[in-house]
């Protein structure tokens, strides 16, 4: 039987394994994503690689990603606003 330890150092060795895996996504979506003026829209990250905005920005904080050359930062402000869009979608008067 696995002892408690040995679980919880399994389950650590998996985080890890998905997190690279999910940092060499990242790196291979900036490498197609648009960049306008050295910037790349996190909605685009999103788009191109389906993972949460949440955990493309953990990864990008934790600096292991490598940024092309072209571009200069990772907008989120673009991302967050689309989720708070308000309107009469689908309302009938």
């Amino acid at each position: 039987m696995i002892d408690k330890n040995e679980a919880v150092e399994k389950a650590q060795r998996e985080f890890a394994r998905l997190k690279e895996c999910y940092k060499r996504a990242i790196e291979q979506a900036l490498a197609k994503v648009p960049v306008r003026d050295g910037v790349v829209s996190a909605r685009d990250l999103w788009l191109e690689t389906s993972l949460p905005v949440d955990l493309i920005a953990e990864l990008l904080k934790e600096n292991g990603i490598e940024l092309p050359p072209q571009v200069k930062r990772v907008d989120f402000e673009t991302a967050r606003s689309g989720r708070r869009r308000k309107g009469n979608r689908g309302r009938h008067r």
